[in-house]
């Protein structure tokens, strides 16, 4: 038989007494664990809740920027070509990341406008396009600056129809164009919708600019 005495009692009643301390530290620790955890689900709840209310308003959003854009384009387009001309913009995800597809509708198809006959349509849909893009955001200087931005289009008919239509869109947007052109665009047309026209000429290497308007 093995006797305890009263110092052997008092060690194992010490030892007893820390490690009940220590379960109850470890059970303090595990409840406040279980308790960060269930935050931590009801964030992660949260977030993807919240993200999939930014998702659906992006997806809105996405689809009243492709309305817009399309529809300003495809006005601008058919103030210019007596031919009807549908604009289509589309947002598609790739690689997780937003890309922006333009496209010409053309008897139910897509057409991509770099491949269209001419790039004429293309040239005037650049134009609309950049300042529909800032008629929405308008945090840019109100100047565009284009060099020869019509310069595959052809016919008399639309160069003057694109004159006036930059005419306009100046005007209603409040925006400034400066716009170089060269001595093919008819000067008469030019002359008739530019608030300011200058003309440069370069004579062994030197450029003189003279004001005609």
């Amino acid at each position: 038989m093995n006797l305890v005495g009263p110092m052997n009692l008092k060690k194992l009643r010490a030892f007893l007494n820390k490690k009940q301390a220590q379960k109850e530290y470890i059970q303090n620790e595990i409840q406040s664990l279980e308790t960060d955890i269930k935050k931590q689900k009801v964030l992660l709840l949260q977030e993807q809740r919240a993200l999939e209310f930014i998702k659906e308003i992006a997806i809105q959003t996405q689809g009243q920027l492709e309305f817009q854009l399309g529809d300003m384009v495809s006005t601008g387009l058919n103030t210019v070509f007596d031919q009807a001309y549908e604009f289509i913009v589309k947002f598609e995800l790739r690689r997780d990341k937003t890309e922006c597809d333009l496209f010409f509708k053309k008897q139910e198809e897509l057409v991509d406008p770099l491949l269209f006959s001419g790039l004429g349509a293309a040239d005037v849909a650049a134009f609309d396009l950049r300042c529909a893009s800032w008629s929405m955001v308008k945090k840019y200087r109100n100047t565009l600056l284009l060099d020869e931005p019509f310069k595959h289009l052809k016919g008399e008919k639309e160069n003057k129809r694109v004159l006036r239509l930059m005419k306009i869109l100046s005007e209603k947007l409040g925006l400034q164009i400066i716009c170089i052109n060269d001595e093919r665009a008819a000067r008469e047309d030019i002359i008739e919708y530019a608030d300011k026209l200058f003309e440069v000429k370069q004579t062994n290497g030197f450029s003189k600019v003279t004001e005609l308007k």
